[in-house]
């Protein structure tokens, strides 16, 4: 899971499930005010696949430099 676009291809649908009830047609959340370019539900998604090939990456490239690094 190297590519931050697959991921997020993969994670969408999960977190799209999960937030249905609390979600426009649009994918925001319900709020006054203006419609956001970028989804909230985008938003969200493309933050737990950042995530996550944030803590691969961490481990993969740079386990000496972060021996301590929580185990996810």
């Amino acid at each position: 899971m190297h590519n931050l676009k697959t991921n997020f291809d993969k994670i969408f649908p999960i977190v799209k499930d999960f937030l249905d009830n609390f979600i426009n047609f649009d994918g925001n959340v319900f709020k006054s005010g203006g419609e956001p370019k970028f989804s909230d539900l985008k938003f969200i998604t493309f933050s737990i696949s950042s995530e996550n090939l944030l803590f691969h990456k961490l481990k993969s490239d740079y386990a000496s430099c972060f021996s301590n690094l929580i185990d996810r």
